[in-house]
């Protein structure tokens, strides 16, 4: 899977969640781009400052936000004619504290809608047997406060997808 497919598929998830209702008019989700190169360790969180830092939700569509972090992907070989591609994926999401309100009741309620915007996310894939995204590989973790008073939980999971295509030479790719 690829980025871009990755972000269109939770984007498209964010639109139809009740709780989020993402809309162009109301943005309830936003992207970082996150380097785990060794070297850079860069974060790009200029989308999520843009939609959700600094400000509080507009009325009229949902009360969380959620924010997709880049792919990170690792290549693997069975020592035979199969390759791999296990994408490592993570989502935030977030509810912002009201005064008063509760963090603990604002972490169970991020957890139980990323439980589900996680199964709508597979439910897209349960028919394509080379794509997989293994439970086992699902962590949840409680995260806040962030900015002004943000809570709620990040998801890291996998996708694992044939790479058989996507490694194997082209000579069209190149010149001479």
């Amino acid at each position: 899977m690829r980025n871009s497919t990755y972000s269109a598929l939770f984007q498209t998830i964010a639109g139809r969640n009740n709780l989020i209702r993402h809309r162009a008019d109301s943005p309830r989700f936003a992207r970082i781009i996150v380097s785990v190169d060794p070297l850079q360790r860069q974060v790009d969180l200029l989308e999520m400052q843009e939609t959700l830092l600094g400000r509080y939700l507009k009325p009229g569509a949902g009360e969380q936000v959620l924010v997709l972090e880049s792919l990170q992907t690792q290549y693997r070989d069975n020592n035979g004619d199969n390759y791999q591609r296990t994408a490592r994926g993570a989502f935030f999401l977030l509810e912002q504290k009201t005064k008063g309100g509760d963090a603990w009741a604002l972490l169970d309620r991020t957890e139980e809608n990323g439980e589900q915007v996680l199964a709508a996310a597979r439910k897209q894939y349960e028919d394509q047997v080379k794509v997989r995204w293994p439970v086992g590989s699902i962590v949840a973790d409680a995260v806040g406060p962030i900015g002004d008073n943000w809570y709620g939980t990040r998801f890291d999971f996998e996708i694992i997808s044939p790479a058989n295509a996507g490694l194997t030479y082209n000579p069209a790719a190149f010149s001479g």
